[in-house]
């Protein structure tokens, strides 16, 4: 049943044409190309001022966090999410309103392409905010101490809200996070960009959230192993991994630097697994698989 809707077509009205699409896996490829900003609108993002710039940013990030929550609780939380959506709130950069909005229009039979245009925005306003971060950077390091005055030191509530935003040590709560490096042979997934993998009988795979290391091996069930050697049990279906309690797979405050919602992992009958990350400061895996991935 699940094959034949991720082979469903479908046509959806954006602006002033018609789109088709005769799969899901046709659907999310076009929008790989929605992912990355507009120069126009890196261009508007970079004429702001600091404070509209951290207005922009934490607009971004409560979007991404209310589609996080929909997409990684239980049931159509995607169908009715899109129902209640504001399409005002959704960026007009690369016809992101309009799409959203035709993919709402779509029957309930068409759920996995509602969730795969969430997904794929997920990824959007990461690339944004990521944008802003720059910006804020290039910002800070070229100004002097006379333009400083002329233009006015920040608020400290200004201060506090940009320490927030584009701090990772004050995200996460702890000082120290260190992402693996590319000599330690992983690279960091593409938030909101799954990646499907086809496992063997007890086969294992190394996977770093944030800065910790686990291993996903598969079996009856599927485990988690943190760096201690502590089982985590994974179930069919859809797992959450992540601090919140309301995670399916539950971590304690130990890992302090690992989201309250990190990374979905769903595992279907014939031991494939479909992983997404939806964490602030990422998800890594061996670049090798990354390299050749199969999504």
């Amino acid at each position: 049943m699940l094959k034949r809707l991720f082979e469903r077509s479908v046509e959806l009205s954006v602006g002033a044409g018609q789109l088709r699409f005769k799969d899901l896996a046709e659907f999310e490829y076009v929008l790989k190309d929605k992912i990355a900003l507009s120069s126009d609108s890196i261009s508007a993002l970079g004429k702001l001022s600091d404070d509209a710039l951290v207005r922009e940013a934490e607009a971004f990030r409560a979007m991404e966090q209310r589609i996080v929550d929909v997409l990684s609780g239980p049931g159509d939380g995607a169908e009715q999410f899109l129902k209640r959506l504001e399409l005002e709130q959704i960026s007009d950069d690369h016809d992101w309103r309009d799409l959203i909005g035709a993919v709402r229009n779509l029957d309930e039979a068409c759920e996995p392409y509602k969730k795969a245009a969430l997904l794929k925005y997920v990824a959007f306003l990461s690339a944004a905010q990521d944008v802003i971060r720059t910006i804020r950077i290039n910002r800070l390091g070229t100004v002097d101490d006379d333009s400083d005055r002329a233009r006015g030191r920040p608020s400290a509530e200004l201060a506090r809200r940009q320490r927030l935003l584009f701090d990772p040590q004050a995200l996460s709560g702890i000082g120290g996070v260190r992402a693996p490096s590319d000599e330690n042979g992983f690279a960091r997934m593409s938030k909101g960009e799954p990646m499907e993998i086809q496992f063997g009988e007890h086969q294992s795979l190394d996977i770093v959230l944030a800065k910790y290391r686990f291993t996903l091996i598969s079996g009856r069930p599927f485990l988690l192993v943190d760096e201690t050697g502590h089982d985590l049990k994974l179930r069919p279906g859809k797992n959450v991994v992540g601090r919140s309690a309301r995670c399916s797979v539950c971590l304690d405050n130990g890992f302090g630097a690992i989201s309250r919602k990190h990374l979905l992992v769903e595992i279907d009958r014939n031991d494939r697994v479909r992983l997404t990350d939806i964490s602030t400061l990422g998800t890594f895996l061996p670049r090798d698989l990354i390299g050749s991935r199969l999504h």
